[in-house]
């Protein structure tokens, strides 16, 4: 018996459609919007029978990656979680599904509704580098600790086989103009003479870690102190712009994905830019300028 996989995820920033049809590492999702003050949006694909739980793990790996790439695209907070599913018949269709999981918001996120939210063009995701980054900035961005994203976005600056530190002092003397940073920020925080990579790796991520610092002289966060909040929340955003600008610089994700349908038939795919360059697809979701509000979008209040 097939079985029906719900994907629940948050999501920052409305879509202008509320269902989508769409193909993604050669998995069929139904992307379906619920009312975003009540519940999750949930990603619904169909799993065979045979061999049931690798499936459902690629089904799953695969909606991470479309999610880190929508999440990048839209520059959103997307938080994404397994839901559970049920059995369904043989001949069930993924056009007659619905959700049948609702389930609660993960992230005090109600969503935001605006032009440039959309699924269309995603970034391309070429290395296991990339697909590693773009989930740790999804989780880290989401999360509701900042203390947790600070760990993620700095675990980011790894994942590329560099040294965190020594690529942050590099990135702050030559290409801090490239970075989304404010210098006041990076003024408020207590250098004391060193690096700003040595103050991250010493003062945040390794204070966070532990607990009790065995080495004499090393900072501890205290997390009842106002100004050690207000220092790691400064430090978050600051390290946030270093981990985007590592994984377009360092990391190079810089190519694009479509979403198409091939002579404009059949369930949407996401192909490469250089191939929709080839005539043989249409865009499968248009927009005209002036973004139409849905149904569901007026009767939650938009106008």
């Amino acid at each position: 018996m097939p079985y029906l996989m719900h994907i629940c995820f948050d999501n920052s920033s409305l879509l202008p459609r509320n269902m989508y049809y769409l193909e993604y590492k050669g998995i069929r999702f139904k992307l379906i919007q619920n009312n975003s003050y009540k519940w999750a949006d949930v990603l619904i694909t169909i799993v065979p029978h045979n061999n049931r739980r690798k499936e459902e793990e690629e089904a799953y790996q695969a909606a991470s990656e479309f999610l880190s790439a929508m999440a990048w695209r839209n520059e959103s907070r997307v938080k994404m979680w397994h839901a559970g599913g049920f059995g369904i018949r043989n001949e069930y269709k993924l056009k007659n599904a619905k959700c049948r999981v609702f389930d609660i918001h993960r992230t005090p996120l109600v969503g935001y509704y605006g032009e440039g939210y959309d699924i269309s063009k995603i970034p391309e995701i070429e290395s296991e580098e990339q697909r590693n980054a773009l989930i740790l900035f999804r989780e880290a961005n989401s999360s509701n600790n900042m203390y947790l994203s600070f760990l993620f976005y700095w675990q980011i600056l790894e994942t590329g086989g560099t040294k965190a530190i020594g690529w942050v002092d590099s990135t702050y003397k030559k290409k801090f103009n490239k970075l989304r940073v404010q210098q006041d920020d990076i003024d408020k925080l207590p250098l004391a003479g060193r690096t700003l990579g040595n103050y991250f790796n010493d003062d945040c991520r390794n204070a966070i870690a532990h607990i009790k610092r065995k080495s004499k002289g090393k900072t501890s966060i205290r997390l009842d102190k106002a100004d050690d909040n207000t220092r790691i929340a400064i430090s978050t955003r600051v390290i946030k712009e270093f981990a985007r600008a590592y994984i377009i610089e360092h990391l190079k994700l810089n190519k694009r994905m479509y979403l198409v349908r091939k002579k404009g038939k059949g369930v949407p795919v996401y192909v490469r830019e250089r191939d929709l360059r080839k005539g043989l697809y249409s865009i499968a979701y248009q927009r005209s300028q002036a973004w139409p509000i849905g149904k569901k979008q007026r009767r939650m209040g938009w106008k």
